[in-house]
């Protein structure tokens, strides 16, 4: 059949894209055209050392080339090439028919020769599903006898394993408060990757050097007979590189010259491991993420939800350019998810509820304002002169536009004052976040002054300055306070750390989140043969940042589209030192003439300290905490109650009818947040009803936990067909299997027999025992029209 002319357009990208993947289109040993087999003609055949490697077949720009899987199929059985690859030019498809429990799937680029060579090798022993690894919580204490995997670590490893086990799904988001470990649950995660054979080769990126070697000393513990390495250093050893299996790096370092595609393959990983993936999937950054082929598993406490409160319709018809940007940005939309819902999620409420922990530990925090903050924090500024004339300045401009030493010295006397002390009673070990690197190191003078060596300062210009960090966090220097600007915001993990300095106004909740993520993990003092917890640490908040999120902060405005970077202005330094540099100027070609430097005015006036307040934060955390899905749900139906008298009624009278009949007609599937049953269940975790979802905002009822929910069952279809012990018991396993596990609910409702070959019921005795329980096809027929079962079918139709 002739090439149209959209099919050779699509050919020409088609060939820009093998080479790109390094196909040389001129040797006819790797490529060859137009081949006729006994079902048609070939587009393309891609050969290797042993012969051919894949078909590949090309499709018009207009046409999915998904469709022409049978198509391509046909052509590689005749020229027995074990792949397929179906291409329109714009969008590839990827298939290793010879996998029957593989169908085809999307990928960004080509694969490479040596890519295809080693999945030929690689299909004469394919790999074992994942779940066949089983993970218990003593999984890795052959390593470190200390440690033990808790139960939501193994629930999220499950998760992710379950849907690339019979989903086939390649994409996952993690979405973990900070310090939950994320680090560890991701060496086990790769060991069980690399075990099954589901991966030959790991790469986890972060994005700084010191998360980075941070990471390599917990894998150097964990994952040490796959030698892992640090990409910066090995690369200079290519024999290092290539013999590993696990490697980490930072983006910077793959993205310098891209010698990430000079050094690998697309193929090159099986699983690659975003760290703090709301940061890097933006920019060049994507650009490395998507060279790579493999299975992506994002981490992150913050995603970024830039489809949050937006209607997609709406957008999609009024500026298309614009919901292509948040698209590409959206943190779960990149990870394959549906809008603020994550494969797994475990945050901080859950850390601290947790049965088994608590996990983490709350802030205690305290609210310190002097009078120029309190000035500056008020709609009309703080009004002062300068030169003869009088200025405003509000709270972001302090230590930018105006510096503040009385305000520094107020701040610094409070902090040693107010701070907690450790269990020996010397101040705990601190972190204080500064405006800038200036401000800094003013403040660290500053505490110097009133106190001799108790602070260090731990910036980027400071030389040394991730092993300055290091050492602090080590308990290896004398100074209690470490004070930094972003430098120590993400990704530093000091366990005893007990105080937390804002002494700089933050804006994003995302931002806020995770510095306050700095001081949530637990951990115990040893003072001679007593151990003492930490049960909390102090936020000595003076900007009102806690305020500003509890109250002032919008959380239905869709989240902005940063801009472009711009031009940097020239650096604003602390007295006596003006900034440095000239700023050239466009035209003549003529020197410019020096620029006077940016005086930036300093007051010298005083400053006292006005309030002080505590705040406690109870096991709900802050409302920064909750602004997820849930939280905003129990915000807005605790509004919609309110406003609503019959529903108010129905609740107060807890009339369930009422209630379930009101919130399904005038609450569910509103525009914003699409509140529904299914998105509430899979949210909470919990298979409960609408009613209880109510109750529980309202405060009336805690919300019942899925063990209880089961149990309930239970007992009202046990009473219900009065059945014996053993009985009971079957009823049990089985209502605890489908309510944890989606694919064994869909097996149940569709009456399949094989759900009952699993662990649990072969402890009762097997399929030869079940055939003894009588009443076994009426006793699964109600526990199949269940509340149970319902509920739970609509949260698997989110993962569907």
């Amino acid at each position: 059949m002739p090439t149209s002319q959209n099919e050779a357009f699509s050919r020409v990208l088609i060939d820009k894209a093998l080479e790109d993947s390094g196909w040389d289109l001129l040797d006819p040993h790797q490529v060859r055209f137009e081949l006729n087999t006994t079902t048609g003609r070939a587009d393309y055949l891609l050969g290797g050392q042993r012969g051919p490697l894949s078909v590949l077949e090309a499709k018009r720009e207009d046409v999915d080339p998904y469709d022409a899987k049978e198509q391509g199929h046909g052509y590689a059985e005749n020229l027995k090439a074990p792949f397929v690859i179906l291409s329109n030019g714009r969008e590839h498809w990827f298939w290793n028919y010879t996998r029957k429990d593989q169908d085809a799937y999307r990928i960004e680029r080509l694969p490479s020769r040596a890519d295809l060579e080693r999945l030929r090798l690689k299909n004469l022993q394919p790999p074992r599903p994942l779940m066949s690894e089983i993970i218990k919580p003593d999984y890795l204490k052959k390593f470190r006898p200390d440690l033990s995997i808790h139960g939501y670590q193994i629930a999220g490893m499950d998760t992710v394993s379950r849907l690339f086990d019979e989903k086939a799904l390649r994409k996952f988001l993690l979405e973990m408060a900070t310090g939950t470990g994320k680090t560890l649950l991701c060496a086990a995660l790769i060991r069980r990757f690399l075990t099954t054979r589901n991966a030959e080769r790991v790469l986890f990126i972060v994005d700084r050097i010191e998360l980075a070697k941070q990471t390599l000393e917990e894998f150097n513990i964990f994952l040490a007979e796959y030698k892992p390495v640090l990409y910066k250093t090995a690369r200079r050893r290519p024999g290092e590189l290539l013999g590993s299996s696990v490697v980490v790096a930072t983006l910077q370092s793959l993205m310098v010259d891209r010698r990430y595609r000079e050094e690998f393959t697309p193929f090159h990983f099986d699983l690659v491991v975003n760290d703090e993936a709301h940061r890097s999937i933006y920019g060049d950054a994507r650009e490395v993420v998507q060279f790579f082929q493999a299975t992506r598993i994002g981490l992150t406490a913050t995603p970024r939800a830039y489809l949050k409160n937006v209607n997609v319709e709406e957008l999609q018809r009024e500026n298309p350019k614009a919901l292509e940007i948040r698209l590409l940005r959206d943190t779960y939309n990149y990870f394959g998810c549906k809008p603020g819902f994550p494969t797994f999620r475990y945050d901080i409420i859950d850390a601290v509820k947790d049965p088994e922990g608590p996990f983490l530990c709350l802030p205690k925090i305290i609210d310190l304002r002097s009078d120029i903050t309190t000035k500056a924090l008020d709609e009309s500024g703080w009004a002062v002169v300068i030169n003869e004339q009088e200025e405003n300045f509000k709270v972001k401009d302090l230590e930018r536009k105006i510096f503040t030493p009385a305000r520094n010295r107020v701040m610094c006397e409070a902090f040693l004052k107010e701070a907690q002390h450790d269990p020996s009673g010397v101040l705990g070990k601190s972190l204080v976040f500064a405006v800038n690197q200036d401000h800094a190191t003013a403040l660290t003078k500053m505490f110097n002054g009133l106190q001799p060596g108790i602070a260090v300062t731990i910036t980027s210009r400071i030389e040394d300055a991730s092993s300055i960090a290091k050492e602090f966090r080590d308990g290896k220097r004398t100074e209690r306070i470490a004070v930094s600007v972003d430098m120590l915001s993400t990704g530093y993990n000091c366990r005893d750390l007990l105080n937390i300095g804002l002494m700089r106004p933050i804006f994003s909740p995302t931002e806020y989140i995770q510095i306050k993520g700095r001081g949530t993990r637990l951990f115990k003092f040893k003072i001679g043969n007593t151990e003492y917890d930490k049960k909390n640490f102090f936020m000595l908040d003076f900007c009102a940042v806690a305020e500003y999120f509890e109250e002032k902060y919008d959380y239905t405005i869709p989240l902005k589209i940063p801009r472009g970077k711009k031009e940097k202005e020239p650096r604003e330094t602390y007295p006596p030192h003006s900034p440095q540099g000239d700023t050239l100027s466009e035209g003549d070609g003529k020197t410019p003439e020096p620029q006077p430097p940016r005086v930036i005015p300093t007051w010298e006036g005083v400053d006292t300290l006005v309030s002080r307040e505590i705040t406690i934060v109870g096991p709900n955390g802050e409302k920064v905490d909750v602004m997820t899905f849930r939280g905003g749900y129990e915000r807005d139906i605790r509004e919609f109650v309110a406003s609503t008298p019959d529903l108010k009624a129905a609740v107060e009278a807890e009339d369930d009818d009422v209630v379930e009949t009101i919130v399904n007609e005038q609450f569910y599937h509103r525009p914003e947040m699409f509140y529904s049953p299914d998105k509430l269940i899979m949210s909470y975790g919990v298979p409960a009803s609408t009613p209880a979802f109510v109750y529980n905002a309202v405060g009336r009822k805690p919300l019942p936990t899925r063990d209880a929910i089961v149990g309930d069952t239970v007992d009202s279809i046990s009473a219900r067909f009065n059945l014996r012990y053993n009985e009971q018991k079957w009823v049990d396993a089985t209502a605890q299997l489908i309510a944890e596990d989606s694919s064994s609910l869909r097996k149940f409702i569709d009456g399949d027999m094989t759900i009952f070959n699993a662990g649990q019921f072969t402890r009762l005795g097997g399929v030869a025992a079940l055939s003894r329980f009588d009443a076994r096809e009426n006793v699964f027929e109600a526990l199949r029209q269940s509340s149970l079962v319902r509920q739970s079918l609509l949260a698997s139709s989110l993962v569907a």
